[in-house]
């Protein structure tokens, strides 16, 4: 619909009478106004309902063109009476839609015959005079009718029922092709099946069916290839029916949850009925059940007693076609582990870690799906991780690893998650052993055997006197050097030396100390004999008199002191972990654990305490290792205590500064000349 254009008026004054007659020869009466559409489209025509004093009464509305009724409706009857010709195309807006006035009308469908003058008019039954000043005139130009003749209009059928478009071209041999919601016909097979195209150009639909719902399109297309298109809306009207209903459905416990029908509906759903078990289960008699605006089941909190066979059956003003096929419901509970990981896993670098998780079944219900991530949101180690029964497996395990990792079992009732944390220990180089001493009057020559990859290992060697506390160090430079002289030493003193090994994560184990005197003056160096020393990593002590061969290491995380040991990847004995108050051999004995992994992580420890682990397993191999924690709130409060006194020594020189300029000014100008004492005679 659009306005073409308005007619124009002049006023000409007869005395005290104003007659408005029109500046361009139409023949339109007075207040008309032109419209145009194209063949195939639509014109709406406004019309205002100007009620006396306001107040709606009953009315009649009658639209007629050239004089001819094509519309008559009475206020408060259902349907209105249309001509032949213009059954389906005339509607009317008398809702207030779009600000239209409530006497106005759609024209859809337009023809080329539908081109001339409209009359809106309005009688009122009960009131003398019948009539108002209401009433508006449309002429309708039809544009763009030289191609099609009559075009398509709208078609309402049951489904199952023959449905038919027409489309006459003016020109017998222009082509008519055909499309459904903007595809061509031929390209939709199963809608070809039951069409027919007639040799005037109309298609029609054998059979309709639901899915043929949709607007149709004509186009057309000249010999001089001159195009024109006209379209229609098809609606397939059948009984309400459900489309789709699940064999089981599973609802949380103690949970809200919904049970939905599906169903489709044309026209729309009027009524929906469920049933339980074979009866009538009507939801206001339920107590915590309701009807939701599509007619789903709510339920305000799930329990067993909601288990049982539902069906439901729609309707709409057609009918209906028939309950759903029954839904068994099943009521299922939060689902629950038969294995869960432990909290916390340290594996070293390249090593393999499995991670356990196992759901608990629940016979008759629906198995719970079970999910591993990692709890930043980082995703899986791609290539490196599996997943069996559960269990979880990393491989070749790097630094990227380290994290909490989190097991999530899930059902229609709740989620259970268990988290683990993985650290990455950074495996430090072995301590170096088999040390070799030689020594002469101011110098050692000191050599030893790499513990751990001796070619990418940096060594520092570092060595004091026995009397003295201070220790002294010398960095080896080049790597793969296993021996260093140091000079400048005491003749006749007694040396302890120890040898660090570093790499690229840090510093690793110290060697076992080796005791080594220089020689004296009187002795000359072609008499000096060699000192040698075999260690390992641990204190030369052991608490119960046997042999220290298992390599034992403590350091302070985060989380406390991580005790770790190293052993055969096949042993799998029992170890027992003592962990002591004091230096080795310890003082008072903490903890006693036993554990079949190779490390042990200790909480609570306290800072300024030093500490002894001793572990012994069940294959007679043992160890230990010392830790002391730094007093980092002493250092803290001592920098405080610095700070504070730094203040307060800053306060007392600026106050002896202002105190001096203000009872001792300077000497000079402005100074008061002394007293004498002079007596008057």
């Amino acid at each position: 619909m659009r306005r073409l254009w308005s007619v124009s008026y002049t006023a000409i004054v007869l005395g005290t009478l104003f007659v408005m007659v029109p500046v361009r020869g139409s023949l339109l009466p007075l207040e008309g106004e032109r419209l145009s559409a194209s063949v195939g489209g639509f014109a709406v025509m406004n019309c205002h309902l100007d009620f006396p004093f306001g107040n709606e009464i009953p009315y009649h509305l009658q639209w007629d063109k050239d004089g001819e009724i094509i519309f008559s409706w009475y206020s408060g009857e259902g349907s209105a009476h249309l001509a032949d010709r213009w059954g389906g195309r005339v509607e009317r807006l008398g809702d207030g839609r779009l600000g239209l006035g409530r006497g106005s009308i759609n024209v859809s469908a337009v023809r080329e015959t539908d081109a001339g003058l409209y009359r809106c008019r309005v009688t009122f039954p009960n009131r003398t005079p019948p009539e108002r000043n209401n009433g508006t005139f449309y002429f309708l130009e039809v544009e763009g009718g030289n191609l099609i003749v009559t075009p398509p209009m709208n078609v309402t059928v049951l489904e199952g029922d023959r449905a038919e478009f027409e489309c006459l071209p003016k020109d017998p041999e222009s082509i008519v092709e055909w499309y459904k919601d903007g595809i061509l016909l031929s390209e939709l097979p199963e809608l070809m099946l039951r069409c027919e195209l007639a040799a005037n150009g109309s298609i029609v639909i054998r059979r309709a069916v639901s899915t043929d719902l949709g607007e149709f399109q004509c186009q057309v297309r000249a010999p001089d290839s001159q195009l024109q298109t006209a379209s229609a809306y098809l609606d397939v009207q059948y009984k309400a029916k459900v489309v789709y209903a699940p064999q089981e459905r599973y609802l949380p416990f103690g949970k809200p949850a919904s049970l939905d029908c599906h169903f489709s509906a044309n026209p729309p759903l009027t009524n929906l009925r469920w049933e339980k078990d074979g009866f009538l289960f009507d939801p206001y008699n339920v107590p915590g059940v309701f009807y939701s605006r599509n007619g789903s089941l709510l339920f305000n909190q799930v329990d067993e007693s909601h288990e049982g066979q539902y069906s439901c059956t729609p309707y709409n003003a057609l009918g209906s076609e028939g309950p759903s096929p029954s839904v068994r419901v099943r009521v299922q509970r939060p689902p629950a582990l038969s294995a869960r990981p432990q909290p916390l896993y340290v594996a070293r670098l390249g090593d393999a870690v499995t991670m356990p998780c196992a759901i608990d079944p629940q016979p008759h219900h629906l198995a719970p799906t079970l999910r591993w991530t990692r709890k930043d949101g980082a995703e899986l180690p791609e290539g490196r991780h599996s997943l069996s029964d559960g269990n979880l497996t990393i491989s070749l395990v790097s630094e990227e690893d380290r994290g909490v990792y989190v097991c999530t079992i899930s059902n229609e009732a709740a989620a259970v998650a268990v988290e683990a944390e993985l650290l990455v220990e950074n495996v430090p180089p072995r301590a170096p052993y088999n040390l070799t001493a030689k020594p002469s009057h101011h110098s050692i020559h000191l050599s030893w055997v790499p513990g751990h990859n001796g070619l990418e290992v940096d060594y520092t060697v570092w060595y004091r006197e026995r009397a003295v506390s201070e220790w002294r160090t010398m960095k080896i430079l080049s790597r793969g050097v296993t021996d260093a002289t140091l000079v400048g030493l005491r003749p006749a003193a007694e040396y302890e030396l120890r040898v660090l090994s570093q790499d690229h994560i840090g510093d690793g184990l110290f060697s076992k100390p080796i005791f080594v005197w220089t020689l004296a003056p009187e002795i000359l160096e072609e008499e000096a004999t060699a000192y040698a020393a075999a260690v390992t990593e641990g204190h030369p002590a052991v608490a119960d008199g046997g042999l220290d061969d298992l390599e034992v290491s403590v350091r302070l995380i985060d989380d406390g002191a991580l005790i770790r040991w190293s052993r055969d990847s096949s042993d799998e004995s029992r170890c027992t972990v003592r962990w002591y108050e004091g230096s080795a051999p310890g003082t008072r004995l903490l903890v006693t654990a036993h554990t079949h992994h190779d490390y042990m992580l200790i909480n609570g420890v306290e800072e300024g305490v030093r500490y002894w682990a001793r572990v012994e397993c069940a294959s007679g191999a043992g160890g230990g290792a010392a830790l002391h924690v730094p007093e980092y709130t002493r250092l803290r409060s001592v920098a405080g205590g610095c700070a504070a006194v730094a203040l307060l020594l800053a306060a007392a020189a600026a106050a002896l500064y202002f105190a001096r300029h203000r009872f001792w000014p300077r000497r000079g100008r402005g100074r008061a000349p002394p007293l004498t004492d002079k007596r008057v005679r």
